[in-house]
């Protein structure tokens, strides 16, 4: 058996590619949800956003929390890794996302949330029930899985189909 090897830039450019964010589970002392409704979807998110060029997945997380919402966190704990199948209404962009999700714990009562005007027209924090109606369906498994692998100090891969959001 003979095998043919590829030049390197050819190997690369065979390789499968991703887009890559990082969301935080954060709650209230009372155990709700913080999400916020972007001004560019119709869904309601977790804090989050698409990782930047020599960013770690925990960076990104920090960060977005910090920028959309004010929030500065400590400690971040990996709580959900989700693999999103391509779009293929994205034609020659259609690849697999991957969603890492952090969970960010407990803000203290009394924390004050500063959105981020261009990108934040809403926020609140809600109960679980309500959370999960206001999510994009497909995000629903990763709250639900976030909030099991909080509580049992464990992290969760998921395998979710294509969706924005």
């Amino acid at each position: 058996m003979t095998t043919t090897w590829l030049p390197e830039h050819e190997w690369l450019a065979s390789l499968v590619r991703a887009y890559v964010g990082s969301s935080v589970l954060l709650t209230d002392p009372d155990g709700n949800v913080l999400l916020l409704k972007a001004s560019y979807r119709d869904s309601w998110l977790y804090p989050g956003g698409v990782i930047d060029q020599g960013e770690s997945p925990e960076q990104c997380a920090a960060r977005e929390l910090r920028e959309e919402t004010g929030l500065s966190i400590q400690s971040l704990r990996l709580v959900v890794v989700e693999w999103r199948d391509p779009l293929p209404e994205q034609g020659q962009q259609a690849h697999p996302a991957v969603q890492f999700m952090f969970d960010g714990g407990t803000v203290s009562a009394g924390s004050v949330i500063h959105p981020q005007a261009e990108e934040v027209a809403e926020y609140g924090f809600f109960s679980v029930p309500r959370a999960l109606e206001l999510l994009h369906p497909h995000a629903v498994p990763r709250l639900v899985h976030a909030l099991r692998a909080r509580r049992d100090g464990g992290t969760a891969l998921l395998h979710s189909p294509g969706y924005l959001g």
